[in-house]
C-alpha cells in the first residue's frame, strides 16, 4: 500500500500544474499538524531550543507566539519539500537557471580543484534531495550517502529518481570503496550531519545545549583526505531558491585523531548554526535533538 501511495504522488507531481501540487502538500501538512501531536511537540521543542537561542544571541526577546507560528511553517515547508521531491523528474538544466541563484559555487570549485573530491556536509534544511539534483545538473559528479530504505519497492522509486538527474547513491554500510571510487573521479559526496543514524555521537553545544552529532562526515573527511565544507538549497520567495556553498572547513592541526574528529564535528555545528538560525521554519530534523535521543 505505501508503495502505492509513493507511485500515486509520483505520478500527480510530474502532471499537476504547480500551484495544484503545492496547494494539496499544503492541505496535507496543516491536516498533518492536527493529528500528529507526538511529532508537534517534537518540531516544537526543536524549534524552542533554536529560537531561545537566536534571541540570545540577537539580544532580543523569546516570543512563544512566534515558536508556534514557525511549527506551523515547518508543516507547511515539509509539505512543500514533499512536493518538490515528486516534481524531480520536471528538473533540467533551464530550471536551474531559471530558479536558483548559485551562492559560493567558488569554494566547491577550489575544493574539486585539488583532485580529491569533496565532502560536502549538509543538513535537513531546505531541501538536500533537491541540492543534489541541482548540483549535478550544474554539471558536477555528485553522490548522494543515504539511509538503507525500509522497502526495496520504495527504495527503487528514490534512488531512480536520484539517479535519472545524474545522482549516485551509497547507502550507509557500503563498502568504504565506494567512496574511494566516488572521489577518486573527484566526485562530491553529500552526507546529512544534523542527526544521527547509524552511530554514536560526538557531544557537542548545539544552539546553547549539549546534544549529539555524528562523526561520520567528519571522519570520512579525515581517513579520505578530501576538502571538507557545507552546502544547502534554501528555499526563496516566489519558487525560488539559492544554493549556498560555505568555505572549505580546515582541519585541526593537531596530532590526536580523535580530536580532530572532535574539532571538526565541533567547526560543522557552528555553520549549521548559523544556517538553521536563518532559516529556522526549513529545519525539518523531526527527531528530538535536545533529550538524549540523539545519543
Amino acid at each position: 500500500m505505501e508503495y502505492l501511495i509513493y507511485r500515486f504522488f509520483c505520478f500527480l507531481g510530474v502532471h499537476l500544474p504547480d500551484w495544484l501540487a503545492y496547494f494539496i502538500g499544503s492541505s496535507i501538512a496543516e491536516v498533518r499538524y492536527y493529528i500528529t501531536p507526538n511529532l508537534r511537540k517534537t518540531i516544537t521543542e526543536n524549534l524552542r531550543q533554536v529560537l531561545k537561542y537566536k534571541a540570545y544571541i540577537e539580544n532580543i526577546p523569546f516570543d512563544e507566539k512566534i515558536l508556534h507560528t514557525y511549527v506551523k511553517r515547518t508543516y507547511r515547508n515539509f509539505g512543500i519539500y514533499m512536493v518538490e521531491f515528486f516534481q524531480i523528474p520536471k528538473w533540467n538544466e533551464k530550471l536551474v537557471k531559471e530558479k536558483v541563484r548559485v551562492i559560493g559555487i567558488d569554494n566547491l570549485d577550489r575544493a574539486l580543484s585539488k583532485s580529491k573530491g569533496a565532502i560536502v556536509i549538509t543538513a535537513h534544511l531546505g531541501n538536500w534531495e533537491l541540492a543534489g539534483i541541482v548540483t549535478s545538473l550544474l554539471g558536477y559528479n555528485l553522490s548522494a550517502v543515504a539511509l538503507p530504505f525500509r522497502s526495496d519497492r520504495i527504495a527503487t522509486i528514490f534512488i531512480k529518481r536520484r539517479r535519472t538527474k545524474g545522482v549516485n547513491v551509497i547507502l550507509t554500510g557500503s563498502n568504504p570503496k565506494e567512496y574511494i571510487r566516488a572521489l577518486k573521479k573527484n566526485s562530491v559526496i553529500a552526507i546529512l550531519g544534523d542527526r544521527i543514524f547509524t552511530e554514536k555521537g560526538i557531544p557537542i553545544n548545539f544552539m546553547g545545549k549539549q546534544t549529539y552529532l555524528p562523526r561520520g562526515p567528519a571522519t570520512l573527511a579525515l581517513r579520505l583526505n578530501a576538502p571538507y565544507l557545507p552546502g544547502f538549497l534554501l528555499r526563496e520567495k516566489k519558487g525560488r531558491y539559492a544554493l549556498v556553498f560555505d568555505k572549505e572547513i580546515e582541519i585541526p592541526d593537531t596530532e590526536d585523531y580523535q580530536e580532530k574528529i572532535r574539532v571538526l564535528v565541533e567547526r560543522s555545528a557552528r555553520i549549521l548554526e548559523k544556517f538553521i538560525i536563518k532559516y529556522p521554519d526549513q529545519w525539518l530534523n523531526f527527531s528530538r535533538m535536545w533529550n538524549g535521543e540523539q545519543a
